[in-house]
Order: structure tokens, then C-alpha cells, then sequence
């Protein structure tokens, strides 16, 4: 993670499925990853490295009292780094956001809490204590952009920009999309999908060496490729759904 996250930077991101083992196979097998169990403590929660580097984290779906809850869809979580949690958590409900989990302390690791924003986007927040989050090497198997998709472009920028601080700077082509930051200090994008989606929602662009290819290999293990793989100016994208329906992005550099 490039050091000294600003307030609102994607620092960590997380999955929670139903079928712990299955899934497990299925993106280790797609990225490579070693996905490793933390043990009762944390409730075994699961780390997922690339080699060296912490990607994310990866639990199964459960109530408080560790029993499974099948009523929470398999998702992907992004979370964004907060300078103090307790006071954009209280600014973000404030703004309308909806408060799903309160800020909680991680072991010394740093403290959580997850909210949905005003425009119906579930994120989370992350404040570093031991723990300052993911790294992003811009290598295979290692997440490279974060977007949230609106169905509310001006009431989930102004969210943003409040509550996080974000710099938006818009991005000519045409359409609806500001990013945190501009040009390569740029960390994270906001995009109108209020025509494609009636659901907001963030999601990752994870980096492979070839998209073709890691598409070929999630259609065998039971995913499915949603739209593409076609070239883009920022590389050979593709859409993707895992077997329990969660959606991520590939990107290839070309």
C-alpha cells in the first residue's frame, strides 16, 4: 500500500461466501493465492497473500454467534482508510449513510466498521493500528484499481467528498466519472452506472497476466464471465461473477 494512506483511500478489502472450501479452490486456482485461516481469534478469518503480500481477507458468512447466516449475499467488501473512524463513521451516518457495523477494535491490528452509503453501496472503514492494510504491487494476483458503481452519481460525490475527504477530480471521455485524486496519484473511482444497474456497489479490478486466459479458468471452476474481455485504454478488462455470484473485474496491462 503506498504509504501514508490519505483519509478515504481503498487500504483493505475482504469476501464473505457460503461455501468456504469451494470458493477457496476457486480463487486459488484463478490468482494463486494462499488463503490462510487466523485461527478462533478472529473468528477464523482468513488472509489471503499473493507471495509475500497481504491482498484481502476471505470469511465465510455467519451471524455474531458463528453460525452460518445463508440470507448474506457472497460480496466483496472494499474499505477505506479513516484518520480517526469514530468521527467519519458518526459524519457518515450523519450524511445519510445507513450503519451496518459500528467501529470495533481488530486485535491490535486496528479497528472496523461498515456502513452503506446514501446511495445503497455497503464499504467499510478501516483505521490502522499494528495493521495499515493491503499492499498493491500492481502485480498478477494483486488488486490494482477500485470503482464504485452509483445509481445516485451526485448524492454518492457529494457523500465522498464530505465524509472522506475526497479530491474529485473528473475524468474527460464523456461520461460520469471523478477519481480520488488526479492522474497517477489517483486511488479510486466514482462512475455513473445509473444506466447499467439498479444496485450501487464498489468493486476490485484484480491484475492478471492474461485475461483470456483466467477467464478460460473461471468458466471451468463454475464462474462466469459477465462482459468481455475487451481492450480499454487502462488494459484488457473483463466483468466476472465467481460460482456464488460475487463480481470482481480482471485487468491485463497490455
Amino acid at each position: 500500500m503506498p504509504d501514508n494512506a490519505r483519509q478515504g483511500q481503498p487500504v483493505w478489502i475482504d469476501y464473505v461466501c457460503h461455501d468456504l472450501e469451494t470458493t477457496k479452490n476457486f480463487y486459488t486456482q484463478v490468482f494463486g493465492w494462499d488463503i490462510v485461516d487466523q485461527g478462533p481469534d478472529y473468528g477464523h478469518y482468513h488472509q489471503i497473500m499473493k507471495g509475500q503480500h497481504p491482498v484481502g481477507g476471505f470469511m465465510q458468512a455467519m451471524n455474531m454467534d458463528g453460525s452460518p447466516n445463508p440470507s448474506i449475499p457472497a460480496s466483496w467488501t472494499t474499505y477505506l482508510h479513516a484518520d480517526d473512524i469514530e468521527v467519519t463513521y458518526t459524519e457518515a451516518v450523519k450524511s445519510g449513510a445507513e450503519a451496518i457495523t459500528p467501529p470495533m477494535a481488530v486485535g491490535p491490528h486496528g479497528q472496523m466498521a461498515v456502513i452503506a452509503d446514501p446511495a445503497g453501496a455497503g464499504v467499510g472503514l478501516w483505521q490502522p493500528g499494528q495493521f495499515s492494510g493491503f499492499d498493491t504491487p500492481l502485480t498478477p494476483g494483486t488488486p490494482v484499481w477500485f470503482e464504485l458503481m452509483t445509481v445516485d452519481f451526485e448524492k454518492a460525490t457529494d457523500f465522498y467528498r464530505n465524509v472522506f475527504a475526497w479530491d474529485l477530480v473528473p475524468v474527460p471521455g464523456g461520461m460520469n466519472y471523478s477519481t480520488h485524486g488526479a492522474g497517477e496519484s489517483a486511488v479510486a473511482g466514482i462512475c455513473d452506472a445509473s444506466d447499467w444497474t439498479d444496485t450501487s456497489y464498489w468493486r476490485t479490478y484484480f491484475n492478471v497476466e492474461s485475461v483470456d486466459g483466467a477467464a478460460a479458468t473461471i468458466r471451468e471452476l463454475g464462474g462466469s464471465v459477465l462482459d468481455g474481455p475487451e481492450d480499454t485504454p487502462f488494459g484488457r478488462i473483463a466483468t466476472i461473477a465467481d460460482p456464488e455470484g460475487a463480481r470482481f473485474q480482471l485487468q491485463q496491462n497490455v
